[in-house]
């Protein structure tokens, strides 16, 4: 197999929690390459049913690709349970508003960067 610079053979993938919107703990997935960097960051942002394994598999993949990918769980102040449940939930109180998901994404931001 041939190495090439934009496949990381290691990774460190892991749930962290930052600051999101009004100081609100968030918590996200995170994983990015071990060889070094500096990397491009991304932010993964899940649809419904929300933040569940595919999230994780795709942050893993772009660590895969050289990338420090984080996916904030932007559906968590809806409750526990599966996603299809919490998605429920964020469905019945009319979704999630589009600051406090702003905010989230922008701890998101904050973390990766600093």
């Amino acid at each position: 197999m041939e190495y090439t610079t934009n496949q990381y053979e290691g990774m460190l993938a892991e749930t962290i929690s930052y600051p999101g919107h009004n100081g609100d703990t968030v918590y996200a997935y995170v994983a990015r390459p071990l060889g070094p960097g500096p990397h491009p960051a991304i932010v993964v942002i899940h649809h419904m049913p929300g933040w569940d394994e595919w999230y994780r598999e795709v942050t893993r993949k772009f660590a895969h690709h050289g990338y420090i990918a984080i996916s904030p769980n932007l559906y968590q102040r809806a409750g526990h349970g599966t996603p299809e449940d919490v998605a429920a939930n964020v469905r019945a109180g009319g979704g999630v508003p589009d600051d406090q998901v702003v905010g989230d994404v922008h701890g998101a931001l904050a973390w990766v960067t600093a």
